[in-house]
């Protein structure tokens, strides 16, 4: 019988200078990478007994490297949204809600000057006493008071409304005399004439009222004058002789000049 050749035969001697060679041949490799991944591109002196380009000669029985995989580069993270901006900043940047602001500016303004010039008196403090016999008298329920009667004198007279001031007369006789007292044939002509005297009517209709006065009066009839009165930029207008109405409003229904106050 013949003898069948070894299925596996071993593997032939290698040389050493090509094995060297070829470790030296797979630095070469693994240092091109290195400068790739740098940037640089400069290639490496080839070892000795190798071509630009071309690996050595493989040893007998040894296989070729396989470079390992590339890994790819990581993603870049996304973009971070821009934060929210509050609520007060988005309406202060709107022109709608602005021109708003400034419009109720505006007519809370125009409000106030006109309730200082030209606001009549509060119809809760006002009531009509149609019981009496020269006329019906439109006067406030109180005396005293920035909604009394004497303090709403003053401020139809520091405004010029002469129909306004001379309505709270009870009877031409103190109407009268309040007219006389100022050089005037009548009552409307006297208020016009006080009125350029006054400086600043908001302050002209703040009266200042002594203690004695910022009570409810204990009888129906009382005297009110203007030298106990705290009164700025505008004149003193006298005595006045109130007196409690039916319908519970103050009527002037007296009046005496006071020229100089002590």
């Amino acid at each position: 019988m013949t003898e069948e050749p070894p299925r596996n035969p071993p593997p032939p001697d290698i040389d050493p200078e090509q094995l060297r060679q070829f470790q030296e041949f797979q630095r070469f490799q693994e240092f091109q990478r290195f400068q790739q991944t740098q940037g640089t591109g400069l290639p490496p002196a080839l070892p000795p007994g190798t071509q630009q380009g071309q690996p050595p000669a493989l040893p007998p029985g040894v296989p070729p490297a396989v470079p390992p995989p590339i890994a790819p580069p990581p993603a870049a993270p996304p973009p971070a949204a821009p934060p929210r901006k509050p609520l007060w900043k988005i309406l202060l940047g709107s022109k709608l809600f602005r021109r708003l602001v400034y419009l109720v500016v505006v007519l809370l303004v125009l409000s106030y000057f006109y309730e200082q010039y030209f606001g009549g008196d509060d119809p809760g403090d006002v009531a009509v006493d149609s019981g009496g016999v020269e006329n019906n008298v439109t006067a406030p329920q109180t005396p005293y008071g920035n909604n009394g009667t004497i303090a709403l004198f003053y401020k139809h007279v520091g405004t010029g409304d002469g129909g306004q001031a001379c309505s709270y007369f009870k009877d031409d006789g103190p109407e009268k005399a309040f007219a006389e007292a100022f050089g005037e044939s009548d009552c409307k002509a006297a208020v016009a004439k006080l009125k350029s005297q006054v400086t600043d009517v908001t302050t002209y209709r703040q009266l200042g009222f002594p203690s004695t006065m910022r009570t409810a009066p204990a009888s129906g009839s009382v005297e009110v004058s203007s030298c106990e009165l705290t009164v700025r930029n505008g004149p003193k207008l006298g005595k006045f002789t109130l007196t409690k109405q039916p319908s519970s409003s103050w009527a002037i229904t007296g009046y005496q000049a006071e020229p100089a106050c002590p």
